[in-house]
């Protein structure tokens, strides 16, 4: 009986670890934190491929990369992360061009 309780509250999953929830959210902040560092210092727009390289770079170790893990990082960027942070402001993202630019009308950036 205890044990339905901590499966069905969640209880277990919180000490043992972070959930799979967690993880995907961390995940997803981290990406976004990574996109506003690699716009925020280029002038002018960025192509979807090469921001989602450099993101993969950081979050697998330079060497480490690979044309999948470039491809699956911009496919997450293009239907999930780009227009999301496009409708908060933070980025101007143009998806038809699939470049995106720091937003110059933002005042700051916090993701939690």
């Amino acid at each position: 009986m205890t044990r339905f309780i901590r499966e069905r509250t969640g209880t277990a999953a919180r000490t043992a670890g972070p959930s799979v929830i967690d993880r995907d959210q961390s995940v997803e902040t981290g990406r976004r934190r990574m996109t506003i560092d690699v716009l925020t210092g280029r002038d002018g727009p960025v192509e979807l491929a090469d921001l989602a390289a450099g993101i993969a770079a950081r979050e697998n170790g330079i060497d480490d990369t690979d044309g999948k893990t470039v491809a699956s990082v911009a496919l997450a960027l293009h239907h999930v992360h780009l227009p999301r942070m496009d409708d908060w402001g933070l980025i101007d993202y143009d998806p038809a061009e699939n470049r995106g630019e720091s937003c110059p009308r933002r005042r700051d950036v916090r993701l939690e």
